[in-house]
């Protein structure tokens, strides 16, 4: 019973360590805007945006890239 237990916590332990040295290369391009037609813009501007429910227009589009404590925010026209 104690050795499942140890082998259980070490493979856990394998797999969270293999997840968060993957995390950073999941997103290097997140500074990279999602299109050709796309501004960068601030958080504030994203979220008045998502307020208004503006995040999605017949032309125009907010996107969020990156991962979280690291989001970039962009204005595209399509």
């Amino acid at each position: 019973m104690n050795r499942k237990l140890i082998a259980l916590i070490a493979i856990w332990a394998c797999g969270v360590g293999l997840m968060l040295t993957a995390v950073p290369f999941l997103s290097a391009n997140a500074k990279e805007p999602p299109s050709g037609r796309c501004l960068a813009v601030t958080k504030q501007e994203y979220d008045s945006a998502n307020k208004q429910m503006l995040l999605r227009t017949r032309f125009t589009a907010y996107e969020k890239t990156g991962h979280l404590g690291r989001r970039h925010y962009w204005f595209c026209r399509s």
